[in-house]
């Protein structure tokens, strides 16, 4: 990817998971007219690059949101988030968002027409309104209290759960006006993962501990937790559910818990 499309090999180089769109996969070089660009997935023939759009990359995975009809690719790069026409690649918008050593890695989320992004170091987040075809935005808000570094974040019925960087919390915050539902000091930074009703919060780099949330905005209430004790290293990877079990991988040990209800 860096030889052939001139990227940059930024600090921590390639962290993307890429996305497959039909034929196509979705990634992000980071070169000049092709910060981001679409792979045919069996061939690895160039499909596009973004032509007019040169950032380099900043570890976010790209999402595929549909607005209006309209098919846009979401992504952030080193000093913007930004929408392509995931057809062409043609850039639709881009909204300015710096953050410390530029690590932008925590993929925008969408509910309606309503993007949420955000990133660490203190530079915390903003919720962008998307024109009815999804081809330009308007600025809502923007907040400093939700500072999440590259741990992800939760959407659900509008409202955002994740984790601080700077104050380290778990906090709720409101979608459409931002307004800082509940903060809570008993869990820190972490990735977050939500199924049933409940978030699953896998606290790292260091902690380990993994708390049972329920997603609601009206008041933190923890209902459990248990301490990730195999393994070694940062706790940094992301959990995920799948059939009943909760899987997490600690440096070279993956755990599966059995959540299913009995």
């Amino acid at each position: 990817m860096m030889k052939r499309f001139n990227g940059q090999v930024v600090a921590w180089a390639i962290a993307e998971s890429p996305l497959i769109d039909g034929e196509n996969l979705i990634c992000t070089p980071g070169g000049p007219d092709a910060s981001i660009a679409a792979l045919n997935k069996m061939t690895g023939q160039t499909v596009w690059t973004s032509k007019g759009w040169s950032e380099p990359s900043a570890y976010c995975s790209p999402a595929l949101f549909e607005v209006g009809g309209h098919r846009i690719i979401v992504t952030m790069t080193a000093k913007s988030v930004v929408g392509l026409d995931a057809a062409t690649g043609a850039l639709l918008w881009s909204h300015t968002h710096e953050t410390d050593y530029d690590i932008h890695a925590v993929t925008p989320v969408l509910e309606g027409r309503m993007l949420y992004y955000t990133g660490g170091y203190g530079s915390g987040g903003g919720m962008l309104l998307l024109s009815e075809d999804g081809s330009s935005v308007t600025p809502q808000w923007a907040d400093k209290n939700l500072d999440c570094q590259h741990h992800g974040v939760v959407l659900l019925d509008g409202y955002i759960y994740g984790t601080g960087h700077k104050n380290q919390n778990l906090m709720c915050l409101q979608l459409q006006t931002g307004k800082l539902m509940w903060e809570a000091k008993e869990v820190r930074q972490g990735a977050l993962v939500y199924a049933d009703g409940m978030l699953y919060v896998y606290e790292g780099p260091g902690g380990g501990a993994v708390s049972l949330v329920k997603a609601a905005p009206e008041g933190f209430s923890r209902t459990g937790a248990f301490k990730v004790t195999q393994g070694s290293g940062n706790h940094w990877a992301h959990p995920v559910i799948s059939g009943g079990r909760l899987y997490i991988r600690h440096g070279d040990v993956l755990i599966a818990y059995d959540i299913a209800a009995k």
